[in-house]
């Protein structure tokens, strides 16, 4: 190591890789669907001092239908944290500028926040209301991409800046190379770039989780576990399955002192009761009871009325049934699966044993469990994908989490988790910058938009950049910026010959396996399947990978010794 842990110069090159990805993410201007005009009705019902969106509701799909009213299925915190920026927008007339944005955009031949849906079933079958919908919906689109900088490309840093800081102390001098590659390599990518609570749910956990980590650190302090329990029951009401990490943070917190334990499981408990409260608050208000839920009650079809059909979350506890091992394995391994977009993660699995090795157990197999505990949960959903998007969305609360003990693979195998880490950038890249919510398992498409070099709009393209490699180009520009701050921050260490043939024969694997695995499990989308878009971007990616792990292992190669110069205190 050669105390990059301590370098003050390194310290700052790593603050600005992480801002760098903030910036990529915040230049992109994605276009609307059901989730972020859901929130975004819910704000503007905020604003009037209700929580019905009644003059909204044909602009989405994600609704309620209670007493007469609709609601937004989606949880409150995220639209009133953004409230007060829409009061500031709408008091400054923004409605004036996203007009004129919008009409700019689409002059310079970009037609991404234009709804191209049919009209059966969505629009009431109304030609008349689906042009009137579809315009509001793309005039409003940069009014929600200004909330989205607070509600998602915030959080989005504020997560990566607390994964640098845990990584850190477990594996000194690979933080910064964690966290970006947190926020270029995974889901968080595209979803910073959207108008969900994933991102504010996920980083409200991961803090818990990190007040606890320190709180484990020092002496036995109640105050931190009551503040950890607030942020775990804020992410609850973020997103309700949020409530989940909380248990298992719970346990996390009982995993010390003992003697303390019913002093300890009180303060977690009670912050997590204070943390909820303003959802409760909210259900009280909107549907007269804290136990009614914005999800029940959910439209299934609109049909002619808007709610020709109810119950799309009945079956089952809130949609959620007997957990399935077949869409377990499509979670993980489809052609949208958490590990074939983002290869990257599978070293995470392999840190969570090297960090029990290290002797941090608890920490371990509280990572694990999370894991776990989401995956069985979301193999169970009846939506297991959560309809379009660029991956199995459920699960981003697991994402930082998985990511975390990556810190540990970047020191004991650089190589293989370089190698990995390429195709998971590159396709998150890919991804957030063509359509990433596809509705369907066809990531060829992705590809197609690229020979097209047909991309989303960004705050250059209604400057007069366009849609084509003009308008992505300061992205591309900023994330390359932060992947070449974070090298420099990093600690150096020479690579093995053994861990660069491993990282090799890893990125191959991966290719072979994102190419067949999908088809064996049925997807009709596939690379067997027929799907040569698809995979132009496995084997260009993967051609990547290969290509990194040959410049980094022509440097001088001698064994990584993975014991540590004093020796961690093992934790129970």
């Amino acid at each position: 190591m050669d105390g990059a842990a301590h370098n003050p110069w390194r310290r700052r090159l790593g603050l600005i890789a992480i801002v760098c990805v903030a910036v990529a993410s915040g230049l992109v201007m994605q276009a609307s669907g059901w989730a972020q005009s859901s929130n975004y009705s819910l704000v503007r019902a905020l604003h009037g001092g209700t929580a019905t969106i009644d003059p909204w509701h044909w602009e989405t799909r994600d609704i309620s239908w209670y007493k007469g009213h609709y609601y937004s299925v989606k949880a409150p915190v995220l639209p009133a944290l953004t409230l007060p920026v829409y009061e500031v927008l709408h008091r400054l007339h923004a409605e004036r500028w996203a007009y004129a944005t919008a009409k700019n955009a689409r002059l310079n031949h970009a037609w991404r926040w234009r709804p191209t849906s049919t009209p059966q079933g969505l629009y009431g079958s109304k030609r008349i209301r689906t042009y009137h919908v579809r315009g509001r919906i793309e005039q409003s689109t940069p009014i929600i991409w200004v909330l989205g900088l607070f509600g998602n490309v915030l959080p989005a840093l504020v997560l990566m800046l607390l994964v640098r800081w845990v990584a850190e102390r477990l594996e000194p001098g690979y933080g910064t190379a964690t966290a970006v590659t947190l926020g270029l390599g995974t889901m968080v990518l595209p979803f910073s770039t959207l108008y969900f609570s994933h991102v504010l749910a996920a980083m409200l956990a991961f803090a818990a989780f990190a007040l606890l980590f320190r709180e484990r650190a020092g002496p036995q302090r109640l105050l931190f576990l009551g503040l950890a329990g607030g942020l775990s029951g804020l992410a609850f009401a973020s997103e309700y399955p949020l409530a989940l990490a909380g248990a298992i943070l719970g346990l996390y917190a009982l995993s010390r002192g003992a003697a303390e334990r019913v002093k300890r499981g009180l303060a977690y408990a009670g912050g997590c009761i204070a943390g909820a409260l303003p959802l409760f608050a909210y259900n009280l208000a909107a549907f007269g009871s804290v136990t009614h839920f914005s999800y029940a009650d959910a439209v299934s079809r609109q049909g002619v009325t808007g709610h020709d059909v109810l119950g799309a979350n009945d079956s089952g506890f809130f949609g959620i049934n007997v957990p399935k091992p077949k869409v377990a394995l499509d979670l993980l391994f489809s052609s949208k699966g958490l590990f074939t977009l983002a290869p990257v993660l599978a070293m995470g699995v392999v840190g969570m044993v090297l960090l029990h090795r290290r002797g941090r157990r608890a920490e371990a197999w509280t990572l694990a469990g999370l894991a776990a505990a989401y995956l069985l949960y979301n193999s169970g959903y009846w939506l297991p994908f959560g309809g379009g998007t660029p991956g199995p969305r459920f699960l981003m609360p697991i994402v930082a989490f998985l990511a975390l003990p990556i810190a540990l693979a970047w020191r004991r195998f650089p190589a293989t988790t370089l190698a990995l880490a390429v195709p998971s950038v590159l396709f998150m890249l890919t991804a957030t910058l063509t359509f990433p919510l596809i509705g369907n398992d066809n990531v060829g498409f992705w590809w197609k938009l690229v020979e097209a070099s047909n991309y989303v709009q960004t705050v250059a393209t209604p400057l007069g950049a366009g849609h084509h490699w003009g308008g992505v180009a300061p992205v591309l520009l900023a994330a390359a910026l932060a992947v070449g701050l974070a090298a420099a921050a990093t600690t150096h260490v020479a690579v093995a010959r053994a861990d660069a043939l491993r990282a090799a024969l890893a990125v191959s694997a991966w290719a072979l396996l994102a190419a067949t695995v999908p088809w064996l499990l049925g997807a009709e989308e596939s690379v067997l399947g027929g799907d040569a878009g698809a995979l132009w971007l496995i084997l260009i990616f993967a051609g990547a990978g290969l290509v990194a792990t040959g410049v980094v292992s022509a440097r001088r190669h001698h064994p990584v010794d993975d014991r540590r110069a004093a020796p961690l205190a093992a934790e129970a």
